[in-house]
């Protein structure tokens, strides 16, 4: 995949979250306070400014001088990574979770026998 394709992918992702929590903030706005809903026209502009404020971005994004030469070295550098193959995920995957298994026992055992201990300080 050219990296031109990535950084744009990039870019429209970046304006959808923010579109995405435009629009769930304006929502809350709406729904919290009452007044707001009698302005003329809110509606639509509850739905139309998310748009705005994403296309905003990626446009501020695309031109940026900074930005995309930096994303450029990003997916550069991310080219010359050696991913781990199926198996080998699959192994160190196992190796977390037994380790994880065993963790959670001794600290379930640590656990009991510090509720226990405590309990009989108490009664006595």
């Amino acid at each position: 995949m050219d990296s031109r394709k990535i950084i744009i992918t990039f870019h429209l992702a970046m304006a959808g979250v923010l579109w995405f929590l435009s629009r769930a903030a304006f929502q809350d706005f709406y729904l919290r306070f009452y007044q707001v809903r009698r302005f003329p026209g809110i509606n639509t502009i509850r739905e139309i400014l998310p748009v705005v404020l994403g296309t905003i971005l990626f446009a501020i994004l695309m031109k940026h001088p900074k930005v995309n030469p930096t994303l450029e070295e990003v997916v550069f550098e991310l080219k010359k990574v050696t991913w781990p193959n199926r198996d080998d995920v699959l192994r160190s995957t196992t190796v977390v979770l037994i380790c994880i298994l065993i963790a959670s026992f001794i600290l379930a055992g640590f656990d009991l026998v510090w509720g226990k201990v405590v309990t009989f300080i108490l009664k006595s």
